[in-house]
């Protein structure tokens, strides 16, 4: 039996794209200052890229309230 972890990734741009109260400066604000430990939670770094992990993304928002 396997099990399968599909995590979805957004860059910045589809993540800001996709939800719309999120700007591409909000974003690199949020990752530049590690603001609630952010970088930590959500990011994940591809060599020069950055993706986010769309279910840690929203935890984190829901959690920061």
């Amino acid at each position: 039996m396997t099990t399968e972890q599909s995590t979805k990734f957004l860059s910045k741009k589809e993540a800001s794209s996709k939800y719309s109260f999120l700007t591409e400066n909000t974003l690199k604000n949020l990752l530049f200052k590690n603001t609630g430990g952010f970088r930590d939670k959500v990011a994940r770094k591809l060599g020069r890229k950055v993706i986010l992990d769309e279910e840690a993304l929203l935890s984190y928002l829901n959690e920061s309230k």
